[in-house]
């Protein structure tokens, strides 16, 4: 039976800088920088961070990160925001950027029904990749709406999400076809499960980036949003990572595989909700 209680969203949401941890050639966590966190019944929150270094491995000037939630009663939405800057980006002197912003927003509609999802905002700024200008090639389609398009067309929805993460995989896994394929076969294994049509109800989450590819020649080699630098590791731009109830954004997640081995991210931010009763 359905019910007629008014509704309660209890929010979920958070925001941090910069973090991760150090395996090789020591092993120790990388401090989570301008972590925020909002409380079930919303509200707001700030954190900021000055001249960072970690063990000469990881540094930014500044970083800093915001989230709020608030709702006005039954009838209007219950809205969520966070927002995650990084200034002055260096990973290990080969990754480098003036300024990496995440930022995503969420209206939950009063009556129930799909989340509206924006990730408006959300950019790189002076981003670096081995000593080259790395000029990343943005998905427009998920950053902001058809031109001309209602409220209803440009909205962000699970199946959108799904077809972007579908066929960027795609393109992945031909992007190693004619290569020779043991080095790059880890492409295959970390994205092939994305290039079949799936659901909500299958595991529950899909992968997408907004990020299509790299607009330079940079050492190494680049598949799309990924690009793999020797005696470097792998960088992943702009990931998105998106269930039934929460959406979660990584502007650069790095894999170091060199003689020292560490996994950071750099502007990221998460938010979810649950409408209680539902």
């Amino acid at each position: 039976m359905r019910s007629h209680a008014r509704k309660t969203l209890y929010f979920q949401g958070d925001a941090s800088a910069l973090g991760g941890f150090i395996e090789r050639p020591f092993e120790k966590v990388i401090p989570s920088q301008a972590s925020v966190s909002l409380p079930p019944a919303g509200g707001y929150a700030t954190a900021r961070s000055e001249s960072f270094n970690h063990e000469q491995i990881i540094s930014c000037r500044s970083a800093y990160s915001r989230a709020s939630g608030s709702g006005d009663g039954e009838d209007a939405p219950w809205s969520a925001l966070v927002t995650s800057v990084v200034e002055g980006l260096n990973i290990l002197e080969v990754v480098t950027a003036e300024r990496v912003v995440a930022q995503i927003s969420v209206d939950y509609p009063g009556h129930g029904g799909y989340r509206r999802i924006s990730l408006a905002g959300s950019h790189f700024e002076g981003l670096r990749i081995a000593g080259f200008n790395a000029f990343p090639m943005m998905n427009w389609g998920l950053l902001r709406p058809k031109p001309g398009a209602s409220a209803s067309q440009s909205q962000l929805t699970f199946p959108i999400f799904e077809q972007t993460g579908r066929e960027q995989a795609d393109k992945l896994i031909k992007g190693i076809e004619g290569e020779d394929k043991e080095p790059f076969r880890w492409i295959a294994e970390r994205f092939e499960w994305m290039t079949t049509k799936r659901g909500p109800e299958d595991d529950k989450c899909v992968l997408c980036s907004l990020v299509d590819g790299v607009d330079q020649a940079i050492p190494g080699r680049s598949f799309g949003h990924v690009v793999e630098i020797p005696d470097f590791g792998r960088i992943f731009l702009g990931e998105v990572l998106v269930s039934p109830t929460s959406i979660q954004l990584s502007m650069i997640r790095a894999e170091l595989g060199c003689s020292i081995k560490a996994q950071t991210t750099a502007g990221s931010g998460s938010v979810g909700g649950h409408l209680v009763p539902p």
